[in-house]
């Protein structure tokens, strides 16, 4: 809304005086602008769906108080997987503690269907638990199984003893996104048991002789 205010700089004796012309000024009220963007904001705070930050949990080990309460790898069982710079990957079948007999390396990148892929590796040496998991989702799909009946039975595939453990070891040049999709890539082939454990000195110098 706006207004026009008129002053009359007139006065005194009219007959001496000269007719001058009335000055206005133009004055804006800005009062129903400022009530018209409160209510814009008022509007679209409560109808905006606010962006939830995504997180990954992850599941660390917790060490034992004895040492006779640690679990024992199989050397059968065990997939070392070693991160390094220029998003380079060596893994390895087994522990790799025995200085006596070095690991047998092998390279890999992360292609999804690629002859190298880590994802054929780890989808590969974990085939039986992913098969009976994916099995056990389409049955949740379909109606066949409950949702929760299902995630029990999923669980206990996960967490079959005997089961595939991955250790993943990243040294200092590895970037956090490659720790990521390795991470990621534990979920989709349905790994239950992995740990991301700290690289040794012997596991160092085989991403150096690594081609």
């Amino acid at each position: 809304m706006s207004e026009i205010q008129q002053s009359d700089s007139g006065g005194g004796d009219k007959k001496h005086s000269k007719v001058r012309a009335k000055k206005s000024s133009t004055h804006i009220d800005m009062t129903p602008m400022v009530d018209l963007a409160f209510l814009l904001l008022t509007f679209f705070m409560l109808t905006t769906t606010f962006s939830k930050p995504k997180t990954m949990e992850i599941n660390m080990p917790v060490k034992p108080d004895k040492p006779e309460e640690e679990q024992k790898i199989k050397e059968s069982q065990a997939l070392t997987i070693l991160l390094s710079a220029n998003n380079k990957i060596v893994w390895y079948t087994g522990l790799g503690d025995d200085p006596a007999k070095p690991p047998v390396t092998n390279t890999a990148d992360f292609s999804l269907n690629g002859p190298r892929g880590i994802h054929k590796v780890i989808l590969e040496k974990n085939q039986d638990i992913f098969t009976k998991v994916q099995l056990t989702k389409d049955s949740i799909g379909r109606g066949l199984l409950k949702e929760d009946e299902g995630k029990k039975h999923i669980a206990s595939y996960k967490g079959f003893k005997d089961g595939l453990v991955v250790l993943i070891k990243p040294d200092s040049t590895a970037k956090y996104k490659n720790v990521v999709d390795i991470l990621d890539e534990m979920n989709v082939c349905a790994v239950g048991r992995f740990a991301i454990v700290d690289i040794t000195e012997s596991e160092k110098e085989l991403l150096k002789i690594s081609n």
